[in-house]
């Protein structure tokens, strides 16, 4: 299954402000937060593990899809109720993304000698960071899909999806080798290093729109959540 690596990360120093909107930034906070950005650029190491899977079938909240090595042998994923979002799709791009354990390493050392602001700050930087090594994965689907005249899917993740739990990393997980990346899943099926995310994303010719989307309008904290993506029309 293919791994990427060395995924090139930009990032501005507003972006690592939470509600950066809402106020004006002071000096201070400006300086604080570059000294931050410079420190998580030297600490994350963005990588990828993915492979694709043919969708056999949709059938309520369960999603069919075939192994990519064995034939008759499929996996089923218990989406929930949105699991029509997958209807359309006749290929399925799963993927784990993380940017390493260093960058959360550091900042439990600066929580640990009371450098409040400093580890916000780093910590905020690595949500940011995992997010822009997402769109490499976002890339992928949409450019797969523009080579056969298809469209995509929002991207979906256990835990995010309304009506899709947590628990539903364990099917997703099985799905990869997240070992030749240095994730793991712990018995909470949270990813380890917590800077680590999984999704998939559906490709087919019923998909309207050619840009992967959000699934933040299901999300009960869509009018607060800083971090919040638009769909893209």
């Amino acid at each position: 299954m293919p791994v990427l690596q060395d995924i090139p990360i930009t990032l501005t120093v507003e972006e690592i402000i939470p509600n950066r909107q809402q106020r004006e930034i002071r000096p201070w906070l400006l300086e604080s937060a570059e000294g931050a950005l410079a420190l998580a650029q030297s600490l994350w190491q963005p990588k990828i593990v993915y492979d694709w899977f043919d969708v056999h079938s949709v059938e309520g909240p369960r999603v069919h899809l075939a192994s990519p090595t064995q034939v008759g042998l499929e996996t089923v994923l218990h989406v929930g109720p949105k699991a029509d979002l997958l209807a359309p799709a006749q290929l399925v791009l799963v993927g784990v993304i993380t940017i390493g354990p260093q960058l959360e390493q550091r900042v439990h050392e600066l929580q640990a000698s009371d450098d409040t602001l400093q580890s916000y700050l780093l910590d905020s930087a690595g949500v940011v960071a995992l997010g822009a090594a997402g769109e490499t994965l976002r890339c992928l689907a949409e450019d797969s899909a523009a080579e056969r005249g298809w469209g995509v899917s929002p991207s979906l993740s256990p835990g995010s999806l309304v009506g899709w739990p947590l628990k539903g990393q364990k099917e997703v997980c099985s799905l990869l080798p997240l070992d030749e990346i240095g994730v793991g899943l712990n018995k909470h099926n949270v990813l380890e290093p917590h800077k680590s995310a999984s999704g998939l994303i559906g490709l087919g010719p019923g998909y309207p729109s050619n840009r992967v989307g959000s699934v933040c309008k299901y999300c009960a904290l869509k009018d607060t959540c800083w971090r919040r993506r638009e769909d893209v029309p």
